[in-house]
């Protein structure tokens, strides 16, 4: 029979392979579609191509859009549909996602051929709902009158590929996340959540870390994408990041973080979108995702130790420059570093008793940061020093220190005011190189003192000038440094107005050995870029107690 010779013959290509036996035994006769010896050419023609090809091919045909698709089409209905689909309906199939087939399918038959790139199918194929993407072109088959009876479908699955791609791309989002992160432990932590709770192939992940911060006690950092739901015990999570193990707990792979680093104790636990099996690459992106972030953390935690030790170093060294704290009395110091440096500034001061009530004062600051710039500050205040005790006025010592600072580079440019009180009589005298004015806050309102002016040091070869003010009792004399008033792109005018408008009632009202870092925190509530370094000397009658004197440093806030 002509049937049998054609149809056979097609299906030898196929050899015994699964649809090529559901061929042979199908029942077509009985059928919608009829003994193959009526087939119309053009659906024979599909049909032999179906079987003559390993590419996933299929034929759909009739009212009931009846399929016959061959064994590289099998592979695509999971591991629930097939054998069933064969020459079952298109529609019935594939009722999951018919609302969008059907559409498709409706074009092909009013004689459109259609082509789609990796479009996405949320298919209900092997017992749960899968996402899976598809290339594939649909063309219409004609009966023997020339009307449009079916569909030729060539596919092919990408979803592997497209799945591969967008794990490399949150791979790659993680990874330039946190090398962006300039905080802590915590701050990698918080960013990696984020990144993987926008990712399409994670349901939920959780972290455990464990750290010992320099000199303290270990602490916990957690992160999680959904704080309401744990995704395992506690317990679990210690036990993997101790054990530097893999573990599963009810669905959740948990990957401990310092498998390859020894210096991160932490673990990480991830819940795989349903959407997608658990399989070797899935795994692979979770043991991928758990090394980035363990090699992160361990990158920031060694950074913060560096950080600290540094931080411990300048601040050694800062303090082991600056003088010893004064006695109790009438002068008041305070120094805070910069809160987001590890270098030793430049900023400096000294308060120099000269015998007979007198006292001098200098406050200056070099430019710079780091040994260099704290050299220079170490050698000026001494030559300041020297230059006092020796009975110069504070003109004279600053003609001095450009002496001095011509002979050393790098120590141009320097800003230095110099003072000295008397403080019996109330008189000052001051002159200053390049630096911020002296403010006197009063019981009635404050001044600035604009006398004594000249330029940097060893900027001019000029002689410096000093200018007088009588102190009365009750004033209070500040010198500072720019630090506590200069702020990045604005007029150092700005500053200088703010100290007179916030700074100066602090001043005049709080406690004077909490001056200094009152003041700080309320001229620069954000923290400091720069070093601040300030005196403060009270004019008060000689019979006032003397007050609870400052120790010469504010409290060092983190940075």
């Amino acid at each position: 029979m002509e049937s049998v010779t054609w149809l056979d013959d097609a299906l030898l290509a196929l050899g015994d392979s699964e649809c090529g036996r559901l061929a042979r035994e199908q029942d077509w006769a009985s059928g919608p579609l009829g003994d193959p010896s009526t087939w119309p050419s053009e659906l024979r023609s599909a049909v032999m191509l179906c079987f003559s090809t390993r590419f996933p091919v299929m034929v759909a045909w009739g009212d009931e859009r009846t399929m016959i698709y061959n064994d590289g089409y099998r592979e695509m209905l999971g591991s629930h549909k097939h054998p069933a689909a064969f020459a079952a309906p298109f529609e019935q199939v594939w009722a999951e996602i018919w609302d969008e087939l059907g559409g498709l399918y409706d074009d092909v038959l009013a004689g459109r051929a259609l082509w789609h790139v990796d479009k996405p199918f949320l298919m209900h194929r092997s017992g749960y709902d899968e996402e899976t993407t598809f290339t594939f072109s649909y063309s219409p088959l004609h009966d023997d009158d020339g009307v449009v009876r079916g569909m030729l479908d060539i596919s092919a699955e990408t979803t592997d590929r497209v799945v591969a791609t967008r794990r490399l791309d949150t791979i790659s989002d993680l990874a330039s996340r946190l090398f962006e992160i300039e905080g802590g432990a915590q701050d990698v932590v918080d960013a990696a959540m984020e990144v993987l709770a926008g990712s399409a192939d994670v349901a939920a992940a959780e972290l455990w870390l464990e750290h010992a911060p320099a000199g303290g006690e270990p602490e916990v950092v957690r992160g999680t994408t959904d704080p309401a739901r744990p995704l395992v015990p506690v317990a679990v999570l210690e036990e993997v990041a101790r054990g530097r193990r893999l573990a599963e707990h009810e669905g959740v792979v948990v990957h401990a973080l310092g498998a390859l680093r020894r210096d991160v104790t932490g673990a990480l636990a991830l819940r795989a979108t349903s959407r997608r099996p658990l399989d070797g690459g899935n795994r692979e992106f979770q043991a991928l995702v758990a090394s980035k972030l363990g090699n992160a953390i361990g990158v920031t935690l060694a950074h913060e130790r560096e950080v600290d030790h540094l931080r411990s170093v300048s601040e050694v060294l800062q303090h082991a420059m600056l003088p010893d704290p004064l006695p109790a009395g009438r002068w008041h110091v305070h120094y805070q570093p910069a809160e987001s440096s590890l270098e030793v500034g430049g900023d400096w001061y000294d308060v120099v008793p000269l015998g007979g009530s007198r006292w001098g004062v200098v406050v200056g600051d070099c430019v710079g940061h780091g040994l260099e710039a704290a050299t220079h500050m170490g050698q000026l205040r001494a030559a300041a020093r020297a230059l006092l005790l020796t009975g110069h006025g504070p003109a004279a010592t600053l003609e001095g220190l450009d002496r001095y600072a011509r002979t050393v580079p790098g120590s141009e440019f320097t800003t230095v005011v110099c003072a000295v009180v008397n403080e019996v009589t109330g008189e000052l005298r001051y002159s200053a190189a390049g630096h911020p004015f002296p403010l006197v806050v009063g019981p009635e309102g404050h001044q600035w003192l604009r006398g004594g002016r000249g330029g940097l040091l060893a900027l001019l070869d000029a002689p410096r000038v000093e200018a007088t003010h009588h102190l009365r009792p009750g004033d209070a004399l500040l010198l500072y440094t720019d630090g506590l008033v200069e702020r990045r792109g604005e007029d150092l005018r700005v500053g200088l107005e703010r100290l007179a408008d916030v700074g100066a009632p602090v001043v005049r009202d709080a406690h004077r050995h909490e001056v200094g870092e009152l003041l700080s925190r309320t001229m620069r509530p954000d923290g400091a870029p720069d070093d601040i370094a300030l005196v403060l000397y009270d004019a008060a009658p000689l019979d006032t107690p003397a007050p609870v004197p400052n120790t010469g440093f504010a409290p060092v806030s983190a940075r």
